[in-house]
């Protein structure tokens, strides 16, 4: 009997301790998506040099383009501990858009990294489709929220983002939170001077040098759209063209644009298009992807037959056609538009109404 009793004590013992967790965990998510706000993460002890990053973050909360979406009207006045917020309750990570700042050994970015990059001690990085690097690296890389999608959250009441702002050394993340702040750049590599390869791989591509530009070349759709940033791509996406076109572009790039809304829709049956419109590398939903050739028939020659690849029509500005359907939905999510431009081709999933040209090709921008 006496064991019973203690066994009952300790079951009883056990449910206070779990019950507060519990109820933290179940709390309700704001009730709509005007109640999201922005958090800007860096770990209390992080680096000097990583902190003013993060500051420097915190104070373009305003005029950023990006940042000013995520925002919306509860714009951050301080910074938040990384740490205190690992530690947490899982909701307090989900419903916000989030921006991290920091080395690869802060426990929020440990807990929403991709697994696309790894980063050693020895200042020297392992990037898919950028290979071996090594010095002061900065590395990007944006997504939904995981903490949105997890096991302790029911349903999504609507999309949550991630900018993941880290790199090799301070020197490095420096280097990236610059190229974010003044480059628009949400996924891609920036390395300082005298970075080294150690080792050679099959797919790899050089960083973006410290201070790049991005060529303007992009059309402005219409006013209700707004660039909230660019992505460098890959090698696997230069040899994905090489092989459809039999030309491979000197570069690529492709620009993310945003509308009120896009990221409202609800639960499992929204995810995709959520995701589709989300700041991921992969996610093409309202983007213009621009690829500059070697000249002007190169890009012509690669125009067509990547509209061939993607079974588009020629129409009196380029070609035209359907975006294929997100995994096992069955309808479009939308057109699809090619045109090229001197050595340029541009490919667009906004809708043809944003896109600011309707005439013969030789009279667009």
């Amino acid at each position: 009997m006496k064991i019973r009793v203690l066994h009952l004590l300790l079951a009883t013992m056990l449910c206070l301790l779990v019950t507060p967790v519990i109820a933290a965990e179940k709390a309700k998510a704001p009730a709509s998506p005007a109640e999201r706000s922005l958090r800007v993460c860096v770990a209390a002890d992080a680096p000097a040099e990583v902190r003013s990053a993060a500051e420097a973050v915190l104070v373009a909360a305003k005029t950023h383009p990006l940042l000013q979406v995520l925002a919306g009207e509860r714009v951050p006045e301080m910074l938040t501990d990384s740490r205190t917020m690992s530690a947490g309750p899982p909701e307090g990570r989900a419903f916000d858009h989030l921006v991290l700042v920091g080395l690869s050994t802060d426990p929020l970015i440990q807990a929403a990294w991709q697994r696309e990059a790894r980063i050693g001690k020895d200042s020297s990085i392992y990037i898919g489709g950028f290979g071996h690097l090594r010095g002061d690296i900065g590395y990007i890389e944006s997504d939904r929220s995981p903490f949105l999608h997890s096991r302790f959250i029911a349903r999504a009441p609507f999309e949550t983002e991630i900018v993941t702002i880290t790199g090799t050394t301070p020197g490095g993340v420096a280097i990236a939170a610059e190229a974010f702040l003044k480059r628009g750049l949400i996924n891609g590599i920036v390395a300082g001077s005298g970075w080294t390869r150690p080792e050679s791989n099959l797919l790899q591509r050089d960083p973006l040098p410290a201070g790049f530009t991005f060529p303007d070349v992009l059309p402005t759709p219409a006013d209700e759209w707004t660039c909230i940033g660019i992505t460098q791509a890959s090698e696997a996406e230069y040899r994905g063209v090489l092989a459809d076109t039999g030309l491979e572009p000197r570069e690529i790039w492709r620009a993310k644009y945003f509308r009120t809304g896009a990221w409202d829709g609800v639960g499992a049956t929204a995810a995709l298009a959520n995701y589709s419109a989300g700041l991921h590398h992969r996610a093409t939903g309202n983007a213009i992807w621009a690829a500059r050739f070697a000249s002007e028939s190169e890009a012509q020659t690669a125009a067509s037959k990547i509209a061939d690849t993607a079974k588009l029509k020629r129409d009196v500005a380029g070609w035209k056609g359907e975006q294929p359907p997100h995994s096992w939905e069955k309808e479009s999510p939308g057109p699809l538009t090619l045109w090229q431009r001197g050595e340029w081709v541009f490919m667009s999933t906004l809708p043809t109404a944003a896109l600011p040209f309707t005439g013969p090709a030789s009279n667009n921008p």
